[in-house]
């Protein structure tokens, strides 16, 4: 590790093993003080500093790594004694394992960049600092919680190795391992948003349920604002309606970005960008048109939203999405070298009336007889059809004026993405 070229590269680490083992046991003995523990005779400042002092001296004697093996050992063997003489006051193992991760920290500031030095003490840091949010995160999440973990594991780590990268068949234009990826990659984001809807916004309200439900799917999210408001109809729902449109268009950039070639992906960011800026402009507006037609009436949104979660992590779910994106991939090809890329954009207008994540993500991933240009519109025109589609969903389902304004800017964003389509044929 070097910081100045100036200072011996052995002096500048011993400084920062010095540095950061001290402000360790600054937070171990915080940590154990917040704590009210009542034995604090080990894992003081002063012996955390002094044990990275050692691992730093005995790897600086010996390079190959044996004599810092063998203090490892020893340290470990006196902790254990240490912790069997104490474990009836204290049977907490931070302290010790504190120790051990102090006595690595002089070898990482000699072997490994600053960078992840500092990126390790601040994983420590955040850990100790932060046990009490830990344990109401621990006491919150249920045991379900570690089987969807497992489940996703299975999907990324266990089954998308042993699939073959070869085309399907001559008629899909696409290998196993990229439908695979896509199903990863969609049931990715779908969690990111579950857990931020189930753990960070449990209590949630109109404006939240659209801006994470948009991300999970922007269809489900209108369907359940719709049905909200056939019962309490409120200009909030509107917003939120938008608000989910929106963050539909961000959810699809990031799926572009990670599925799709360069020369498709990319110009599809400006399209997708302005799109979502107009959408929360749109949003905005409804927004404050709302409050000043509601203005002296006494119709709040509601405060919260009811009903459990879907969860996005099913193998049955996953499967499913397999086969749609199968069957998009099968009719885009005879589709498109059939009638081209107006057929192209016909299907693409066509598929907004179900999930548009298939579609997309087969084109991205498969080889067709179409120009980028027909490629990149087809894509944004599901979009807007998509957005279209839920509007008039929500529309018949609420039965409802306050859903009007979301409707006349779905509208408006369809408008735009069939403007699109056309200049770029």
């Amino acid at each position: 590790m070097t910081l100045s070229p100036s200072l011996p590269p052995l002096l500048v680490s011993f400084v920062l093993t010095v540095l950061f083992c001290f402000v360790l046991g600054l937070e171990l003995h915080a940590f154990r003080r917040a704590s009210e523990e009542k034995d604090q005779g080990f894992g003081t400042t002063r012996t955390l500093t002094l044990s990275g002092i050692l691992g730093f001296v005995l790897l600086a004697l010996d390079p190959s790594g044996w004599l810092l093996i063998a203090g490892l050992f020893v340290l470990t063997a006196l902790l254990l004694v240490n912790y069997k003489g104490h474990q009836a006051e204290n049977p907490s193992l931070i302290p010790h394992l504190m120790a051990l991760l102090a006595y690595v920290i002089g070898p990482v500031a000699q072997k490994e960049p600053l960078w992840f030095l500092m990126v390790f003490l601040v994983a420590i840091l955040l850990i100790l600092g932060k046990s009490p949010l830990i344990r109401r995160l621990s006491d919150s999440v249920p045991i379900s919680e570690s089987v969807t973990l497992a489940t996703f594991l299975v999907m990324a780590g266990i089954i998308l190795p042993f699939l073959p990268n070869t085309p399907i068949a001559d008629i899909i234009p696409v290998t196993y391992t990229r439908v695979w990826i896509a199903v990863i990659m969609v049931s990715g984001v779908s969690y990111l948003s579950y857990l931020a809807r189930t753990y960070l916004f449990p209590d949630r309200g109109i404006l939240i349920t659209g801006t994470l439900g948009g991300l999970y799917s922007s269809t489900v999210a209108t369907v359940v604002l719709a049905r909200i408001a056939k019962t309490r109809p409120s200009p909030q729902i509107a917003t939120s309606i938008i608000l989910a449109s929106s963050m539909m268009y961000i959810r699809m950039a990031l799926l572009v970005i990670l599925i799709g070639p360069q020369e498709i992906s990319r110009p599809l960011l400006l399209p997708y960008g302005i799109l979502f800026l107009l959408s929360l402009a749109a949003a905005w507006a409804t927004e404050r048109l709302g409050k000043a037609k509601q203005h002296g009436e006494d119709s709040p949104a509601p405060s919260k939203v009811e009903g459990p979660v879907a969860h996005p992590l099913e193998l049955r779910t996953a499967f499913l999405f397999a086969m749609a994106f199968l069957l998009f991939a099968t009719l885009t090809r005879l589709i498109v070298d059939r009638f081209g890329a107006g057929g192209l954009h016909v299907l693409a207008v066509s598929t907004g009336v179900t999930d548009i994540t298939p579609f997309v993500l087969s084109l991205l991933s498969g080889h067709f007889a179409a120009s980028a240009g027909a490629i990149e519109g087809a894509i944004i025109l599901a979009g807007g059809s998509n957005n279209l589609i839920n509007g008039i969903y929500a529309l018949a389902i609420a039965r409802s004026r306050s859903i009007f304004p979301a409707l006349v800017w779905l509208a408006v964003a369809f408008l735009f993405s069939l403007g699109y389509a056309i200049f770029l044929v």
